[in-house]
């Protein structure tokens, strides 16, 4: 994925960024800093960087519909949010802001009135101190936020973030990632890059046109990712393949009977007395 790098002058010190976008042949990466602009401004969470997997997938994955700048910034919140507006004045962009983490909080709170969108990857909306719902709360109605949650994101619990989805003045969509944490990683490694890619993808697609009647999707692994679509709600989880098992009298696990010339056959063991 062609990447381009650059900094914004900002005290005490610069601003690195990444451009990240799906070069076509003949395109020249500097001119294409210099004359486009990006469809998204996205940055990490508070120990995170640009290389992180959570950003890179999900920048990769992005910039493959379209371009995408990331910047890096400090573990301030307040900081964060000032550099937030630095990038999009060198930018000239609003529209599509996003984090993840600690950075989906500073994306909230740097949005203007020329945002229109929000993309909020692992929203951190609490700890076992406080519930981060305000912001959420005052967004404006004008404005789309797509939420990118893991269902065992264990500082945005589903059930937590759909009571405050339902008090949220502007529309929202939730892609649920089965299987990842806060940090969106899955088991088997392999399965993190490859979903946090597809998160990307989905995300740019989201942003260029969405759906109002079909706000809930999921993301899942079974060797291959594999993408419900968007739907009016979320699909159940995905079924496992395997039988399943049952107890004999022993408290050994089996398969379930067998069918055979139409008749039932136990493979329990005979009990030796």
């Amino acid at each position: 994925m062609p990447q381009q790098s650059f900094e914004i002058a900002f005290t005490p010190k610069t601003i690195n960024c990444i451009l990240s976008f799906d070069k076509s042949p003949g395109d020249d990466a500097t001119e294409f800093q210099n004359t486009k602009t990006p469809s998204l401004i996205f940055t990490h969470g508070a120990g995170g960087t640009l290389s992180s997997d959570g950003i890179a997938n999900f920048s990769s994955g992005f910039a493959t519909q379209s371009p995408v700048v990331c910047f890096k910034g400090n573990m301030n919140l307040t900081s964060r949010v000032k550099m937030f507006s630095e990038v999009m004045r060198n930018q000239d962009f609003a529209a599509c802001l996003g984090g993840r983490s600690m950075g989906a909080r500073a994306a909230v709170m740097a949005a203007t009135p020329d945002t229109q969108q929000l993309v909020l990857a692992s929203y951190p909306l609490h700890t076992n101190k406080e519930t981060r719902d305000q912001i959420l709360l005052d967004i404006e109605p004008g404005v789309d936020v797509l939420f990118v949650i893991g269902d065992k994101d264990t500082m945005c619990h589903l059930s937590r973030l759909q009571t405050v989805r339902d008090k949220m003045k502007c529309k929202t969509w939730l892609l649920v990632v089965h299987g990842a944490d806060h940090g969106m990683n899955m088991s088997p490694k392999s399965a993190t890059a490859a979903i946090g890619i597809k998160t990307g993808v989905i995300a740019a697609e989201w942003a260029i046109a969405r759906d109002n009647s079909k706000r809930e999707g999921r993301l899942s692994w079974d060797q291959d990712v594999e993408w419900s679509e968007w739907c009016e709600s979320i699909p159940k989880n995905p079924s496992t393949t395997q039988p399943k098992q049952q107890e004999n009298i022993l408290g050994k696990k089996q398969r379930p009977s067998e069918k055979d010339g139409g008749k039932k056959v136990s493979k329990r063991r005979k009990i030796q007395v």
